[in-house]
């Protein structure tokens, strides 16, 4: 049997570069791709810590952000084929629960996650549904394609409310996500842009981007800045962390929208809800991509926003663990694996 070289969470604290077999297609609807780029998701940093801050299949291979080629398909497959370059929504849906009919396919009852639930992309190649399979093409390069998944939840957040031209918008936490959301703000017209971080690594690389203010709340008077700037508060705050959602209903305007982006199961915080009453704000959640893969292809294919730019680094597959620790010790923003 044909094997390959995989990263491996094989159960609390072990997470190991070891042989595994090579996958075979798994029915006639799949497809079997080989791995070109596959980013690290601060997700898999939460799994490989020990604690885990996230839970994932004992033995299973980890990764999901990832960009390849189809080699081989199933034979009822009609809208791919092979040699195809494709970009994956990890998020396998079923489509025939209650929430697949009304068209929240990332709420699904039976979604199975790769690199959680199921064999991910830390290996040469990875088996997944043609169903969550979208072709991008050719020219863009594999490591820009690899961040297709989550400039795609960023888009989904992005489309809970009506942004135009001259609003104006916060952006709480300068991670990955929350630089592809303030670029996503920047290109639709977003007049007046802050983003909030206390590291001073992303402070820094915030700023070389030229996106906005970037303001640091434990030394800058963030509120002051901002209502100087704006007058009643920004139309639109996105809390990026999972945690600031109080400081979040401070800075929006009246009538202004919250939308919380972040996951931190850890978190509680006490707000006062009759300042959402009075100030009319409207405070949405938002969850993985829904619909948003043609979007992010579009805009990735079309050089809409420079995604490149928020690549620091490249490693191959045997280095691995450097990119995680490098990840978990908050010293770059996209690291980029290629097995």
């Amino acid at each position: 049997m044909d094997t390959m070289k995989a990263a491996v969470f094989e159960k609390q604290g072990s997470f190991v570069l070891k042989d595994v077999p090579v996958p075979s297609l798994a029915g006639d609807y799949h497809v079997l791709v080989e791995v070109e780029a596959v980013s690290i998701c601060g997700t898999d940093v939460h799994i490989t810590a020990d604690p885990p801050g996230y839970i994932a299949t004992d033995g299973t291979t980890l990764g999901h952000e990832l960009c390849g080629t189809i080699i081989e398909k199933g034979k009822n497959v009609t809208h791919l084929d092979v040699g195809d370059r494709v970009v994956v929504n990890p998020n396998n849906y079923c489509g025939v629960c209650v929430y697949c009919r009304k068209n929240l396919p990332n709420q699904c009852s039976n979604i199975e996650a790769l690199g959680i639930d199921y064999d991910g992309a830390f290996a040469k190649y990875v088996c997944i549904h043609s169903k969550v399979a979208y072709k991008i093409d050719k020219t863009v390069s594999p490591e820009t394609a690899a961040c297709a998944e989550p400039l795609a939840c960023a888009i989904n957040g992005l489309n809970k409310v009506n942004i135009k031209p001259g609003d104006s918008a916060v952006v709480i936490g300068a991670g990955p996500i929350g630089l592809m959301a303030a670029m996503l703000l920047k290109a639709s017209g977003i007049a007046n842009l802050f983003i909030l971080e206390t590291s001073e690594y992303r402070i820094d690389f915030a700023r070389k981007l030229n996106l906005g203010s970037v303001l640091n709340p434990l030394k800058d008077d963030a509120r002051k800045v901002i209502y100087d700037k704006t007058e009643i508060g920004a139309d639109f705050v996105f809390d990026m962390t999972g945690s600031q959602i109080a400081p979040s209903i401070q800075l929006v305007r009246k009538g202004g929208s919250v939308v919380l982006f972040g996951v931190n199961k850890n978190s509680r915080t006490e707000i006062a809800q009759s300042e959402i009453t009075t100030k009319e704000i409207a405070v949405l959640g938002t969850w993985l991509a829904n619909a948003t893969f043609p979007q992010a292809i579009k805009i990735i294919e079309e050089k809409s926003i420079d995604l490149a730019s928020l690549i620091t680094d490249v490693m191959p597959l045997d280095e691995i663990h450097s990119g995680i620790k490098k990840l978990a010790s908050g010293q770059a923003i996209k690291i980029i694996i290629k097995p």
